[in-house]
């Protein structure tokens, strides 16, 4: 794993499958957790020799609950409220 600050992203195609298996590209450690720690664990689980994934679920699930999720209109609505910043560009 490479560790920038407390991003880790994979260094071999083993830990990419690992974080793909995960739906991520890459992972943010919370800052209760130690990076270097994290990035020891996952080159384990990509080893198969310990079963730890489920801290690494778990590290991952604490960044998407700390996210705020973006709202995204419906598709299928006929109406697309206007944009605030431009009001003439409803269709």
């Amino acid at each position: 794993m490479r560790v920038t600050g407390r991003l880790l992203r994979p260094s071999t195609l083993a830990e990419r499958r690992i974080l793909k298996a995960l739906g991520l590209d890459f992972i943010r450690v919370p800052r209760g957790k130690n990076p270097f720690a994290v990035a020891r664990q996952l080159a384990r689980v990509a080893k198969g020799a310990v079963p730890e994934l489920q801290m690494i679920r778990q590290i991952v699930e604490e960044d998407r609950q700390r996210r705020p999720r973006i709202p995204v209109p419906d598709p299928t609505s006929p109406h697309q409220p206007a944009s605030p910043w431009c009001p003439h560009a409803a269709l």
